[in-house]
């Protein structure tokens, strides 16, 4: 099975964004797969009416030109193609994801504080790692529909996850796609409580998973402290789970 992983970034990045990047290739030529990195042209693919419209909302961009390359990817004749954002760490070299389903996203137990100030853990889809197959139904709809939500939507009406995340999170609890466990999400919260070695809020989340984390998104668009020792980061997660 010819399998690509796809990633992409921009040039101004921040050095630990690189060791995430570097972790992915490591993780792809351990396990066999095609790597392939995407650079600042990474925009070009997508509609002149999109890029106008949506101009300097790179998540917005970003949602639609990752499907355009996963879709470009299948027709050039890989049998699956596995996209990871570049914030995204691997724990575990050795870990090979099951690639049985024609469609598969990453699965996130959010941990956060609700109105009142009590933790909970949501459990969700996320698209910072998914992969299609050849025979996937999945990719083309999606395409379709986040050019229709955004051809018809008004320009100062746009969520920043409109056709990302809430998306998918709406289409999930219609249709069930099939989720990937080991591939979460590291949220804001959590992300300090591992840090500060705040076990009691490690517990709630540690509680909730389904299995140890083998990758995790860092969610890199939601930290306030923009450095992070991703290697250190390795150790403690490992040492948690």
């Amino acid at each position: 099975m010819k399998v690509r992983v796809v990633q992409s970034a921009s040039d101004d990045r921040p050095l630990w964004i690189d060791d995430c990047l570097h972790s992915v290739e490591a993780w792809a030529a351990t396990n066999q797969f095609e790597y392939r990195f995407l650079d600042d042209h990474f925009f070009e693919i997508l509609p002149h009416w999109y890029r106008q419209k949506v101009a300097g909302r790179g998540p917005i961009l970003a949602d639609l030109a990752r499907l355009l390359h996963l879709k470009a990817a299948l027709e050039e004749g890989v049998d699956r193609v596995l996209w990871c954002d570049a914030d995204t760490l691997l724990l575990d070299q050795q870990w090979r994801p099951s690639l049985t389903p024609h469609t598969c996203f990453g699965e996130e137990c959010w941990l956060q504080y609700d109105k009142t100030g009590r933790l909970e853990v949501r459990r969700q889809p996320h698209n910072a790692f998914m992969f299609f197959s050849q025979t996937s139904p999945v990719l083309d709809f999606l395409r379709y529909a986040t050019e229709s939500i955004i051809r018809r939507a008004d320009p100062a009406h746009i969520a920043p996850q409109m056709v990302g995340p809430k998306l998918l999170k709406a289409l999930h609890s219609i249709v069930d796609f099939d989720l990937e466990p080991s591939a979460g999400a590291v949220s804001p919260v959590l992300l300090d409580a591992l840090l500060r070695a705040d076990s009691q809020v490690v517990d709630v989340f540690r509680r909730r998973v389904k299995s140890p984390p083998k990758l995790v998104n860092l969610c890199a668009s939601l930290l306030v402290d923009k450095a992070i020792d991703v290697h250190e980061l390795r150790r403690i997660i490992g040492a948690q789970f």
